[in-house]
């Protein structure tokens, strides 16, 4: 994939078994390859959410482990979806969030703000809050608003483009992009900011399949999106919104600093769930 991404995926349920690999939208396991490394365990976050039947993982080529691992799939991929030539081994799922957005009764109003590759635990619970909304039931939920700032077109390439193609046994199941982005006049709301470029033939392409909500040169507005969601929050009569943050620490940061200030300042309370990643 574009931008030094991987794609790994395993099937839910194992067919020779039935075993089933049971996770929450969030969770992160533990990786070896043992034909790098039999010590070397790496945490990745799982992109996939518990509805779909593949487990998937994004994973950006960092350092010298994935590296290896994206050079030792390119050798036998040639760009195209392959299966593995060499034993992956799981150990999880691992983790939750620290605010109870599974409880239909506490959020109404939910704001998920990710930087980079950190967008991956953020698709996961969207897809899973999205899955909720229109196939589990959930009735209570009014607003949903997915934020993702993102520096270089190729990693959008490969997390927009790429799944918005999909084809074949396991497509539909992933609400973003195409979910996401479409669902207009619903509880569903998105931006996605391209901080690094301009609009060009390239981005036009990236931007067509994200029906306008890409905006250039210009990282979002954590406070304005997060007073926006909160006076929803209060129209409604609600009192809480569940504000999720994945990205780098000066995101982090600014997502709680504002969310603390603007919880005084408005009397809604943002509750925050946070994770830092630099990259």
């Amino acid at each position: 994939m574009p931008g030094n991404i991987l794609q790994l995926q395993f099937p839910r349920v194992r067919k020779d078994t039935g075993e089933s690999f049971n996770y929450a939208a969030g969770q992160y396991v533990f990786l070896c390859v043992p034909s790098i490394s039999s010590l070397q365990w790496h945490p990745f976050t799982i992109s996939s959410s518990p509805h779909e039947l593949m487990v998937t993982f994004h994973i950006k080529a960092l350092g010298d482990w994935t590296y290896k691992l994206q050079l030792m799939v390119a050798a036998v991929s040639g760009g195209d979806d392959v299966v593995a030539p060499f034993d992956i081994l799981v150990d999880g799922p691992f983790g939750s969030l620290s605010i109870d957005i599974e409880d239909p009764n506490t959020y109404s109003h939910v704001v998920l703000f990710s930087g980079g590759i950190g967008m991956t635990p953020m698709r996961s619970i969207v897809n899973w809050l999205h899955h909720q909304v229109h196939h589990g039931g959930r009735s209570n939920v009014e607003r949903v608003h997915f934020v993702w700032s993102v520096r270089d077109r190729e990693m959008l390439q490969s997390l927009v483009i790429d799944e918005a193609h999909k084809t074949g046994e396991y497509k539909g199941e992933s609400y973003f992009p195409n979910g996401i982005v479409q669902d207009r006049g619903g509880a569903f709301s998105s931006e996605i900011h391209l901080t690094r470029s301009e609009r060009d033939v390239e981005s036009a392409d990236i931007d067509r399949h994200l029906h306008g909500r890409l905006h250039y040169g210009a990282r979002p507005d954590i406070a304005a999106t997060l007073r926006s969601i909160g006076e929803q929050a209060k129209q409604s009569g609600k009192k809480r919104v569940g504000v999720l943050v994945c990205g780098p620490s000066t995101m982090v940061r600014d997502v709680v600093d504002k969310s603390l200030s603007l919880s005084w300042e408005m009397k809604v309370r943002f509750d925050v769930h946070s994770e830092v990643f630099e990259f």
